[in-house]
């Protein structure tokens, strides 16, 4: 089991790669000027200059973009150090027209690790990396990328965590009452209830949630938005103090997260119990005299486990993402909301902090779902 191990985690390495230079690739070409939209504040003052240098190198764009760089025999390997884009375009019309056959003459450049893509990765002088979480600094409020997202994810993990568990505790016992009696009254009645819920869009439950349980005309027993109190926690309160404070706020939202699960889960648990109910081996079981709740529940549901792993293994890459709708309906402070401002105001450090969180939850979610499954099937570790 552990050498399989290994070999999945290996296998994801250069995958992990490609995530972070894309990411990269996506931040160096991002519409504007990040040293002139963080040095906005400075025109006032009259040190513009003073803060562009600082930001450049803050930023390390005062370094070579990559390991190294394919030009031709004409062009200065110090190129980068120009930073004034109409400068950038004169010398570049001057090269190609007193270049000559130098022009078409490839050269390699060399940089080494002192260039912006390892600073991005690995870290610096100014930057730890985003190996040790460090994703910048934010163009629009100049604080830390990962000190803005850290509330933010909380949040969006415990919502979305906490949500597919119910969904699973609730959704199995009952995918495996309707396979057991699939013909029954209740099962029918449970079948159109599940698929009635499936069908609500999420916009509207929350709004429905809202007039019928956060309502002072109609039953105020919910708190209507938010995650806390108004107030705020008391200043001595306790983690256990804090969540009951919490507590009341967070049912509805979890009801409006999990009950769209509820039908698809269910129905893809009662459709792979029946597929092993039908083979050889659960005969024969029975054969023995095993009881049925024994037969279903320690041979058929794991033999049937495969597909429900790989629907959980796809709770991880929503984390980031979060639920946008549901959040601004609750008032949630999630990642959802905060990947909408980024957008809207054009925070790209934040947009690419996103995109890099989930492509890599996306791959954990991918190797967690191997390992699962090789612990339920020993044959695919072969």
């Amino acid at each position: 089991m552990l050498g399989y191990v290994l070999k999945r985690i290996l296998w994801f390495v250069p995958t992990l790669f490609a995530v972070t230079l894309i990411g990269f690739i996506l931040l160096a070409n991002a519409p504007g000027d990040p040293v002139n939209i963080l040095s906005n504040g400075a025109k006032a003052s009259g040190n513009i200059e003073e803060q562009k240098t600082f930001w450049r190198k803050k930023l390390g764009l005062d370094l070579p973009l990559f390991y190294f760089s394919i030009t031709t025999l004409s062009e200065p390997d110090t190129l980068y150090q120009v930073y004034d884009e109409e400068k950038l375009k004169t010398i570049r019309e001057d090269i190609k027209e007193n270049g000559g056959y130098k022009n078409y003459i490839p050269k390699i450049v060399w940089y080494g690790y002192h260039n912006q893509y390892h600073q991005w990765l690995f870290g610096g002088a100014n930057s730890k990396g985003i190996i040790r979480g460090d994703f910048g600094i934010s163009f629009i409020k100049k604080e830390p990328v990962i000190a803005i997202l850290k509330d933010k994810l909380i949040w969006s993990v415990f919502f979305s965590v906490v949500s597919i568990l119910l969904a699973y505790v609730i959704s199995i016992p009952i995918g495996i009452k309707l396979a057991e009696k699939p013909d029954s009254r209740s099962s029918k009645i449970t079948q159109v209830t599940m698929f009635l819920l499936y069908s609500m869009p999420s916009f509207f439950v929350g709004v429905l949630l809202l007039m019928l349980f956060a309502n002072p005309d109609v039953l105020s027993i919910f708190p209507p938005s938010g995650i806390k109190p108004i107030e705020g926690y008391d200043d001595n309160a306790s983690l256990l103090s804090k969540f009951v404070d919490s507590f009341p706020y967070m049912i509805l939202p979890l009801i409006c997260y999990t009950y769209s699960s509820l039908a698809f889960i269910s129905k893809l648990t009662t459709t792979s119990i029946n597929e092993q109910l039908g083979l050889d081996y659960i005969k024969t079981a029975r054969a023995k005299g095993l009881s049925e709740n024994n037969i279903i529940w320690k041979h058929a549901l794991k033999n049937s486990a495969l597909p429900l792993i790989t629907v959980f293994s796809s709770v991880f890459p929503s984390i980031i993402g979060g639920s946008v709708i549901i959040e601004s309906i609750f008032t949630i402070p999630g990642m959802g909301l905060e990947i909408v401002k980024a957008i809207i105001s054009q925070d790209y450090p934040i947009v690419i902090a996103v995109i890099t969180l989930s492509s890599v939850l996306t791959i954990f979610s991918y190797l967690l779902a191997d390992i699962l499954y090789a612990w339920v099937d020993p044959r695919i570790r072969k």
